[in-house]
């Protein structure tokens, strides 16, 4: 009887440089049943992967049997998300062009370890310096022309790879301007390189009852999820089932999306038995999987009898 397939992000516990521990987290995560993982050591900064590291990590995989569901890309160097002032390394929305361009290679750097891997897409965070638009309304038409001209340079260089860009969701920037951005986003490129990943986390935090509304809104370009629990306030990444997230309508609209499976969840654990708590997390993973198969099967059997 094969595995139900689940993915989940290599952080889980910590992003351990020694490679020993690297190699030995994917060993655990690999014994906990799950077949795929979601790359995001990295995930912030302006880190470059050589080549070499590439190869590594795909031959751990190997080793374990693993497959790889995306991967968390980078915006760049640390900086206030809020506010568009000063400049940040390897930034993709900034203006100034050769900082700019060097948020392009570093993007372009994942895109290279997603295809490495296997994987078919990169989730990339985009903050809109909202609280510099507020005051600066000027500073709007300015800040998306960068965003698109990186854009437009990532386009043709995805396309090629075979690896599509997805935005997520957030929970630190007002949820109104992280619609613009997607309206506007979506407008302008296709599907076949830039969607949404809907983390369910971020989306209690900010849309609470109003999240299902949203994901159906944009569920033709759904291409990554993120799946945690948490109380409402805060980013807890906790095992779905020990939050307030309610998830048999997260899992319909899932299964009524361009999503493509596995189901991927991306958690966080402080404690000192990681094996039980991947065991833990890879149960409620499966338990999430027959609820999204079982609405998958219905729409199926739907469509092959209508009226029935």
């Amino acid at each position: 009887m094969s595995r139900t397939e689940l993915a989940i992000n290599t952080d889980f516990k910590d992003e351990s440089t020694q490679l020993e521990c690297l190699k030995d987290d994917l060993a655990k995560i690999a014994g906990a049943g799950f077949t795929h993982i979601h790359w995001c050591h990295e995930w912030d900064g302006d880190y470059i992967y050589s080549p070499y590291e590439m190869d590594q990590i795909r031959e751990w995989m190997e080793i374990y049997g693993l497959k790889s569901k995306g991967l968390h890309a980078t915006k760049g160097s640390a900086r206030d998300i809020n506010v568009r002032e000063k400049h940040y390394r390897k930034d993709y929305t900034s203006d100034w062009e050769y900082n700019r361009r060097a948020g392009v290679d570093l993007i372009k750097n994942r895109v290279d370890l997603a295809a490495a891997l296997g994987a078919g897409e990169i989730v990339l965070h985009l903050y809109v310096p909202h609280r510099t638009i507020r005051q600066q309304p000027e500073a709007k038409e300015n800040f998306y022309t960068c965003v698109y001209r990186s854009m437009d340079e990532l386009m043709p260089y995805c396309m090629h790879k075979g690896v599509k860009i997805c935005l997520e969701n957030l929970f630190d920037m007002p949820g109104e301007d992280m619609l613009e951005a997607w309206d506007l986003l979506f407008a302008r490129y296709p599907a076949e390189f830039l969607g949404l990943c809907y983390d369910t986390g971020h989306a209690n935090m900010i849309w609470q009852d109003r999240s299902p509304d949203v994901l159906r809104a944009y569920s033709s370009r759904l291409f990554a999820v993120h799946m945690h629990d948490n109380d409402g306030k805060g980013d807890l990444h906790q095992i779905p089932g020990e939050g307030s997230i309610c998830w048999e309508p997260v899992t319909k609209l899932l299964a009524r999306s361009a999503y493509q499976g596995p189901l991927l969840l991306e958690l966080s654990y402080y404690g000192e038995d990681p094996e039980q708590f991947l065991e833990q997390a890879y149960a409620s993973g499966c338990h999430l999987d027959s609820l999204y198969r079982a609405e998958k099967q219905r729409m199926s059997r739907s469509a092959c009898h209508p009226y029935v």
